[in-house]
């Protein structure tokens, strides 16, 4: 069972890194922990480059950062 729920939560961080948010897109917040922060349901300020997430969305954003950095 956490089997099926880890590579769902992979799953989905891997369509979720395929599109960029607008949001992360502009200014600062063009980095992969910017972006994951926001694909996560978490914000990212474009003016300044400070992101953040929920606590309830850090198994998306880890799973997030850790495909992201399987792609480097």
């Amino acid at each position: 069972m956490l089997r099926a729920i880890a590579i769902l939560v992979l799953l989905l961080a891997t369509m979720a890194l395929g599109r960029l948010d607008a949001q992360a897109a502009a200014g600062k917040c063009t980095s992969l922990q910017a972006r994951c922060a926001v694909k996560s349901g978490g914000e990212c300020d474009p003016a300044t480059g400070r992101w953040h997430y929920d606590a309830h969305s850090t198994m998306a954003y880890n799973a997030c950062v850790s495909e992201g950095l399987k792609r480097k």
